[in-house]
């Protein structure tokens, strides 16, 4: 049985997967694009690019594991502290993630909240 951790950080998502004794069987990282910085204290990352990158790691991870492979048993994730991912009723993304570096006027925030209607 084998354990599958993510971390989607700022600059990237690492991907390890241990056996039940805590060894190491496999890891993998994949780069996101760097955060956008559009004006002065902005700072937005494309939750579609975590995803992407997510995938790939996963992928990654799993291929770099010996043989024979093993199911996940269970996934660990943590991501980068505090964002706003804006989903529409479909759960898709509107908009890029107001990520924990943003230190945007506040009013910024309410109009992305306006500009679609939530």
């Amino acid at each position: 049985m084998w354990f599958l951790g993510m971390d989607v950080g700022t600059g990237g998502t690492p991907r390890r997967i241990v056996n039940a004794a805590g060894r190491l069987m496999g890891t993998a990282s994949s780069a996101h694009a760097p955060f956008r910085a559009e004006h002065p204290g902005w700072a937005e990352q494309d939750p579609e690019d975590w995803w992407r990158a997510a995938q790939e790691a996963i992928r990654g991870a799993i291929a770099a594991a010996p043989e024979p492979k093993e199911p996940i048993a269970a996934i660990a994730l943590t991501g980068q502290m505090h964002g706003a991912v804006m989903l529409d009723e479909n759960g898709a993304v509107l908009r890029p993630s107001l990520i924990w570096c943003d230190n945007a006027d506040p009013a910024r925030v309410r109009l992305a909240y306006r500009a679609h209607r939530l």
